[in-house]
């Protein structure tokens, strides 16, 4: 497993987009916590297979019809210690 801090831009809250990123967590095994920012982004943490990143940014770029992911910026952390995956507020 790698662990990433992902920040996510564009139409990214209010949207579902929290939600539909817990979904796809749960959905696939993944731990870690997603929630807004102050200046309009998101900011995912999350565990994953390496080569599972690129699905999971497509995923996320395709979204629910609502939400619109413009871009992403994408750091690799050493460890993370989560149980589950959480929206947090």
């Amino acid at each position: 497993m790698q662990h990433y801090k992902i920040t996510a831009k564009g139409k990214v809250q209010g949207v579902g987009f929290r939600n539909f990123t817990k979904s796809y967590a749960d959905t696939h095994g993944y731990h870690g916590s997603v929630q807004n920012l102050k200046n309009s982004f998101v900011e995912i943490f999350i565990s994953l297979p390496k080569n599972e990143l690129g699905n999971f940014l497509e995923s996320l770029q395709k979204g629910n019809g609502k939400m619109k992911a413009t871009s992403f910026e994408v750091e690799l952390l050493e460890s993370l210690n989560f149980a589950d995956f959480k929206v947090l507020e």
